[in-house]
């Protein structure tokens, strides 16, 4: 069952929000037969049982030990004293964007005639908000498949340097699988200890990339240890489902001077809170000689390629790479 939010289904999920309100529920159809009971003689004519099982799919509810536990999204949508039909059809666009969404929303605008025309019936309760529910559900949507997408390209990344560390002798560590508190990504042995932040790029974005206020603070703390290194992948890599020593084109790294002559200070009127987008100037980045291994192999960077490589923890607004 799709979370596409057709009226039948908002009203669906409001009841079941409203049951996970009082004792968890042992299971899908527990937590149905809860909703049900408090449902009008028209709502107990609705399945229940397949939309419980719906929001269990999408992640908007887990089953545990302790038995049904509801996602925080759904948690706050009966207390809502109004609007909460549109607010739980934003919820539902968010876990579930329709295939045609993408295609539907550009430049923030929205093209019906790429929405099938059943889909289109069944969002015209929505008007006149519609348009702009989908827009806003189609910029979530991008942003998160921006993240995911900087993640995979860092960790490919993060990949090349260990190996290219590795073949000259020297003892990496990707701290980044323990924690991003670290403020870097591979720790290498010495006297003193260097601390690398790896950072992924295509031919287009060389020389450009995101950097978490955390990451810059640690780049203050260790003005002399701490460099950014970024591995810049040829274009078929990102076409590719296992990538190679041939996909590399360069890895170079900037040092923390550089970082800080393109980051503002903060004043009264100006805080950098969370990320930035930086792009030192071209002359800043230096060669670093790193290649990786003759035998080199990572998961590719192809679009839809599922690698299976492992998310952060204990994540402090990291941004991604």
């Amino acid at each position: 069952m799709t979370l596409l939010p057709s009226h039948g289904l908002v009203f669906r999920v409001l009841l079941l929000a409203h049951a996970a309100d009082r004792a968890p529920r042992a299971d899908a159809d527990a937590w149905a037969r809860a909703a049900f009971d408090r449902a009008s003689h028209w709502g107990r004519s609705l399945d229940l049982r397949a939309a419980a099982r719906a929001l269990l799919a999408h992640g908007l509810a887990e089953a545990t030990e302790d038995g049904i536990r509801v996602a925080a999204r759904l948690r706050s949508l009966p207390a809502m004293e109004s609007g909460a039909m549109r607010a739980t059809a934003r919820v539902l666009l968010a876990a579930s964007p329709p295939p045609w969404l993408t295609q539907a929303v550009r430049s923030g605008s929205v093209v019906r005639d790429y929405i099938p025309d059943a889909d289109l019936k069944a969002l015209t309760w929505l008007e006149p908000e519609l348009d702009a529910l989908l827009a806003d559900a189609a910029a979530q949507h991008l942003a998160a498949e921006g993240e995911v997408w900087r993640e995979r390209l860092g960790e490919a990344a993060e990949a090349v340097v260990l190996s290219a560390l590795r073949r000259t002798g020297r003892e990496a560590v990707q701290v980044s699988l323990v924690s991003a508190a670290y403020g870097y990504d591979v720790e290498v042995s010495g006297d003193p200890v260097e601390r690398i932040e790896v950072k992924g790029a295509g031919p287009e974005t060389r020389g450009s990339f995101h950097l978490t206020r955390h990451e810059f603070e640690t780049s203050r703390r260790h003005p002399d240890t701490w460099s950014v290194v970024q591995v810049v992948f040829r274009p078929d890599a990102f076409r590719a489902d296992v990538l190679g020593p041939e996909h590399i084109a360069d890895v170079i790294r900037l040092m923390p001077q550089a970082v800080r002559a393109v980051v503002p200070e903060d004043t009264d009127a100006f805080v950098w809170d969370q990320s930035a987008l930086l792009t030192p100037p071209a002359e800043d980045w230096r060669p670093t000689g790193l290649r990786p291994a003759a035998d080199f192999s990572a998961p590719g960077l192809r679009p839809g390629l599922r690698p299976g490589l492992r998310r952060r923890p204990e994540n402090p607004g990291r941004a991604g790479h």
